[in-house]
């Protein structure tokens, strides 16, 4: 998610500022990559933009981190491993948590499950005996399932050392593609046809619905406010009304451009990167 450390993370890793260092990387905004020794391997980390964030909707991210892996499939370029940061500092799971870790495994498939490290962070912001309960309970009741199917645990306390060794937990993995990367490049697969693309999909209905209700109930509470007698409270309703049509507007754009995806190939969306100002793929 947004907030959970992953540039930090490769930072401390690289002991380097995040810089666009391939022309692969630079066609596709908010994807980089930066390299680093690790012992006798050299490194390429992927830095991607983290979902649930305030300024970019989720199927932009989608759409972004897509991209960038329908390109590397046409290069034959596969993963090692994945490290999936959580803060520990999250007092609570919530619903964008939830929703990001069903998306993270939809995106990465549970075949690859194995190579994925489950990694807390920001140890730092609780106590330790506080930290270890939050853990444990993330173990128990939110990745129970990935651990079974053979993910790995770590914590990351800050520190370069921290980094590297879980870093190192990954690199001689046998390279794979994400599940994300095989249905767009291999089986051709719209956006929103891939595993990731319908829970995005499914996200966009649920909350749909929801304004839906709440527009209904909104209604009903104008019609039953006099204007004349509480004119600051119809006001209040009506701003709020007003509010709630122009985010409704939003989830009918994210759709639509959901749908609007399916048209494209992944030859289209290769293309389109190639194209762009600069962009020469490797």
């Amino acid at each position: 998610m947004t907030g959970s450390g992953k540039t930090t993370f490769i930072s401390k890793l690289t002991g380097k500022n995040l810089k666009i260092g391939h022309n692969l990387e630079s066609c596709t905004q908010d994807i980089e990559v930066i390299d680093t020794k690790l012992g006798d391997y050299t490194v390429h980390m992927i830095d991607t933009p983290g979902f649930s964030d305030t300024h970019r909707s989720d199927t932009k991210i989608l759409e972004t981190i897509a991209e960038y892996l329908a390109v590397a499939y046409s290069k034959d370029i596969r993963l090692s491993g994945i490290i999936y940061l959580h803060p520990i500092s999250d007092n609570r799971v919530t619903h964008q948590s939830i929703k990001n870790l069903k998306m993270f495994q939809k995106l990465t498939g549970t075949d690859n499950v194995k190579s994925v490290v489950l990694v807390t962070s920001m140890w730092d912001k609780v106590s330790v005996e506080e930290g270890v309960r939050r853990e444990q309970e993330l173990q128990a009741k939110f990745w129970h399932i990935l651990i079974a199917c053979g993910a790995q645990l770590s914590r990351h306390n800050g520190s370069t050392e921290s980094a590297k060794n879980i870093a190192s937990m990954l690199i001689h993995n046998k390279p794979f593609y994400a599940q994300l990367q095989e249905e767009i490049g291999k089986n051709n697969k719209a956006l929103k046809d891939t595993a990731a693309g319908m829970e995005v999909m499914a996200e966009l209905s649920r909350i749909k619905e929801q304004h839906r209700a709440e527009l209904e109930d909104m209604q009903k509470m104008m019609l039953q406010t006099s204007t004349q007698q509480n004119e600051a409270t119809a006001a209040a309703l009506k701003q709020h009304y007003q509010q709630m049509l122009r985010d409704m507007e939003k989830i009918r754009a994210e759709e639509k451009r959901m749908n609007e995806g399916a048209v494209r190939t992944l030859n289209d969306r290769i293309a389109s990167l190639e194209n762009r100002p600069s962009c020469a793929v490797m």
